[in-house]
């Protein structure tokens, strides 16, 4: 029997400098690894999974975890913010092993398979796009001494010449994909946690309920999903829910969907599977602003919705018509009051640093927070990341970094026309420290502790790095 060790390489972000941030962001798992470890094992390989970037893995801790195993396979995912790391990883592997296949997949390989592999001799074969089927033919390929020419979305090298074939279709019917391989990952679910105060209690598990987004947002990289909206059935989420549940004692579901609420029929429809099931479970989600209404919200609240987080990126209307996300603010303001009327956590997702921004629009931007009635927000420096429309004319619209390892929406690498990148992270900080010293949010931060063991016991545990990152911020707010 064939074996594969399938490796989530960690993060960049992961540095000594930033670990104060480990315990607060949260620990979720790959869950394109464990899709494609359900299939493989169903294909009958002997497959294993190292989730470095999850447990914290050093590079030597990961390299001696994948060959232990004595694999005749690595499998890499590869976003652009872990995709350095990837390289050092596969490079150490080589240098054990030289005869051993290294195969790489995910966002970044599919945005930029021939670039990756220039600056990656270490890597043998790829898989572009959705890898459930290319993956295994692949190997098939390689096992019976195939022409991999023939075996669509891979990549490969030849002649010092490197290959891409044509991408192959996306797959139709989720529901004949197997349930994710939680079983495979080492202490699930207890070292997998999601992100401070995302959740009320656990243990918790994340999920993909679709794939692909329809809207035209020009900051988002659809490379590997694509625009064509496909879902897996109510069924199919019903008996997933039961089986963790069941198996693992699952209390909250995060669902990672770009677009949770996309298809007002498919979700309906849902929520009516969820109460006629009678499936406790509470879950997360994201959606558009435009996407719900009172009467869904409050479905979803009886189907177990706990939260909901709105992409709402900026408080400037020309900013958010200049990245063609379709919606107004008008709108935000009416769904984010509709959901908290409706019982539920609303939490907005915001970037800063913006083609075409300016200090004025990020200060908007800052009272438009202000103004909402939201529960929780996440604030990230803008990243033009490969696979997104603006990737391909970021040059144009200001200065561009491209360090991959800087990447990761933590890091200041793009700045528009007419500012600075100090100008940038003294905005960014005030940000923060606006919406963290408001009585409500305080109120809001200590209650949601309080109502939480596990986010009482998270905090408790990290409160020194916590403190040690607030006293470093302020200092620089104010020097600035």
């Amino acid at each position: 029997m064939k074996r594969i060790v399938l490796v989530n390489p960690p993060y960049s972000f992961w540095s000594p400098e930033k670990n104060y941030l480990r315990p607060f962001i949260g620990t979720l798992p790959s869950l394109g690894l464990l899709s494609l470890a359900g299939v493989l094992r169903e294909k009958g390989y002997f497959v294993k999974i190292v989730e470095s970037a999850s447990l914290g893995l050093s590079f030597l801790q990961t390299q001696e975890k994948t060959l232990q195993e004595e694999p005749d396979y690595v499998g890499l995912t590869c976003t652009t913010a872990s995709v350095e790391n990837a390289f050092q990883i596969a490079k150490g592997l080589k240098e054990n092993h030289p005869n051993l296949s290294i195969i790489v997949g995910g966002p970044h390989i599919t945005a930029l398979p021939e670039e990756s592999f220039r600056r990656c001799r270490s890597l043998d074969y790829g898989v572009i796009g959705e890898g459930e089927r290319a993956f295994p033919e692949l190997l098939e390929a390689l096992e019976n001494r195939g022409d991999v020419k023939k075996i669509s979305s891979a990549v490969f090298r030849e002649g010092g010449e490197i290959f891409v074939n044509p991408r192959r279709k996306f797959i139709e019917n989720l529901d004949r994909l197997p349930f994710p391989a939680y079983d495979l990952l080492a202490f699930f679910p207890g070292r997998y946690k999601p992100p401070f105060l995302n959740y009320l209690r656990g243990p918790a598990a994340s999920f993909a309920s679709s794939r692909g987004c329809p809207q035209s947002c020009v900051f988002c990289d659809r490379s590997v999903f694509g625009n064509r909206y496909r879902y897996f059935s109510e069924g199919y989420l019903a008996e997933l829910i039961v089986f963790l549940r069941r198996t693992y004692k699952i209390r909250h579901l995060i669902f990672t969907d770009d677009q949770f609420a996309a298809s007002k029929v498919r979700l309906v429809r849902f929520c009516e599977k969820m109460l006629t099931q009678n499936l406790k479970i509470r879950w997360n989600c994201d959606a558009r602003a435009d996407s719900l209404d009172e009467e869904t919200l409050r479905l979803m609240k009886r189907a177990g919705c706990w939260m909901i987080s709105y992409g709402v990126e900026s408080g400037s209307q020309e900013i958010l018509d200049g990245l063609e996300k379709g919606i107004r603010l008008e709108q935000v303001e009416t769904t984010v009051r509709l959901t908290r009327e409706a019982g539920i956590r609303a939490k907005g997702l915001f970037m800063i640093g913006l083609p075409g921004e300016t200090e004025e629009s990020i200060r908007r931007t800052g009272d438009f927070l202000l103004s909402l009635d939201l529960d929780d927000m996440n604030l990230a420096k803008f990243t033009p990341f490969p696979g997104s429309p603006l990737y391909e004319k970021i040059h144009e619209l200001g200065s561009f970094e491209e360090n991959w390892e800087k990447m990761d929406c933590m890091n200041t690498v793009f700045v528009p026309h007419g500012m600075t990148a100090e100008q940038l992270e003294r905005l960014f900080l005030e940000f923060y420290k606006h919406h963290y010293t408001r009585p409500r949010t305080l109120w809001n931060f200590a209650s949601m502790v309080w109502k939480s063991p596990d986010s009482w016991r998270r905090f408790l545990l990290n409160a020194g790095s916590f403190v040690r990152f607030a006293r470093k911020n302020r200092r620089i707010v104010e020097r600035s």
